[in-house]
């Protein structure tokens, strides 16, 4: 009989869900647009049918051999209340998402224990599993997706702060009075460097353009496009300067959906954190891409589960 955990990773656009083997090997793994528009109940209905399709898989056909499922780790968007399983706090990404006590909602749906973090410490805890930080000690997980997020690593634990905040380096301040964010505040990171500030930024340049199109005509020469591409890489660049001067840490390892567009910016952005005069910091990008969050989170499950054996 093989041990699996579902892990399950709540974004603002999407929401992936994976039955993970004690080897953080995928079974089977799901994923549905989030929908965030149409409210909490709606996100949690994709949550619970994810999780109770993955529930019903009891045989692993390339292992040949029957599986038991012993509990569910969930990462969500937002500020995560670990012990409890509530979300403490959510910007309108996912509106409607604060308050929701989202491990009891879930294991009444599904009957089995489920554990929550914050999406970007689940992601830290599969990439510092199988992924990118599995040799390196002290580090920082930086993810840039619908929003910002970010994990604290010192020595393989996750450090989550007194309310479950720790790392919410989305919402440090970069340009004072700036841009207004849904956490309240005005020139956070998020509302700078995320996915959806660069669709924003490709949005306003050419309507119906997203970042790849962005991404695309500067590659290709465009100067308007590599000028808005510069100050994402300039701004990006700052919050990696930031960072490594508040941490000092071995490594910032990148994740997230942008992640994928790495082949244009990378080097660009190397290149500004020398020419700005930022330390060498290593930078890596996350080694499980956008499959962080589900295997990470159910190492985490997996992790709650021996720890009450």
């Amino acid at each position: 009989m093989e041990s699996c955990w579902i892990g399950i990773d709540i974004g603002g656009t999407g929401i992936k869900g994976a039955l993970v083997n004690e080897q953080g090997q995928m079974i089977e793994r799901m994923e549905l647009p989030t929908q965030a528009e149409q409210g909490a109940e709606f996100i949690l209905n994709r949550v619970l049918y994810i999780a109770n399709e993955l529930k019903s898989i009891v045989y692993d056909s390339v292992k040949k051999q029957f599986i038991t499922i012993h509990g569910i780790g969930i990462g969500s968007a937002g500020r995560i209340d670990r012990e409890k399983g509530i979300v403490i706090d959510a910007t309108d990404n996912l509106p409607g998402w604060k308050g929701l006590r989202l491990a009891e909602r879930v294991m009444e749906s599904t009957g089995l224990p489920v554990y929550t973090v914050n999406d970007a410490h689940a992601a830290a805890a599969g990439e510092d599993w199988i992924g990118a930080a599995a040799v390196i000690r002290s580090w920082i997980m930086l993810t840039i997706g619908t929003g910002v997020g970010g994990a604290l690593v010192h020595y393989g634990e996750i450090i989550s702060g007194q309310y479950g905040g720790a790392g919410e380096l989305g919402h440090m301040i970069l340009h004072p009075g700036g841009l207004p964010c849904n956490c309240g505040k005005r020139g956070c990171v998020e509302q700078y460097i995320s996915g959806r500030a660069l669709n924003r930024i490709a949005a306003d340049y050419h309507a119906g353009w997203g970042l790849s199109d962005l991404m695309d005509a500067a590659r290709a020469g465009d100067a308007e496009a590599r000028y808005l591409l510069d100050n994402w890489i300039n701004d990006f660049a700052s919050t990696i300067i930031n960072i490594d001067q508040i941490f000092d840490p071995q490594a910032v390892i990148i994740g997230g959906g942008v992640i994928v567009t790495r082949e244009t910016w990378w080097p660009l952005l190397v290149q500004r954190i020398d020419e700005l005069g930022g330390r060498p910091v290593l930078l890596e990008p996350a080694l499980l891409g956008n499959q962080a969050g589900m295997v990470g989170a159910a190492r985490i499950a997996m992790q709650n589960h021996r720890m009450k054996k």
